[in-house]
């Protein structure tokens, strides 16, 4: 069976680190740039300005979360799962969390 692992983590120089080590130790999975409620709920208000950091516009990396998600076999998830909780130093050096769900079916080539 499979299992897909979510890992929430903010964007920082060390979560870069984490990814590089997860790919070098073969695990392959989906990264995506993400913006928790924190970041987004300002720009609702009505007295946002609506401007834009120079910052922003040049740089092509997030600066909120990245989502990773992998599909794994059951019996390597505590090994991802350890992996992870040792490079954040369970979520304290890097901030986010992770969580996973069952896969009742997988085709392609994950």
């Amino acid at each position: 069976m499979k299992t897909l692992l979510f890992a929430i983590l903010d964007h920082v120089p060390a979560t870069e680190d984490l990814l590089r080590k997860l790919s070098q130790e073969g695990y392959n999975g989906t990264v995506i740039p993400t913006s928790g409620l924190h970041h987004v709920l300002p720009k609702f208000d009505d007295d946002y300005s609506g401007a834009i950091s120079l910052g922003a516009l040049v740089d092509d990396l997030p600066s909120g979360n990245l989502t990773l998600f992998v599909v794994i076999d059951d019996d390597k998830v505590e090994q991802l799962k350890a992996a992870i909780r040792e490079a954040t130093n369970h979520f304290k050096s890097i901030k986010g969390g992770m969580f996973i769900l069952p896969v009742t079916s997988v085709e392609g080539s994950l």
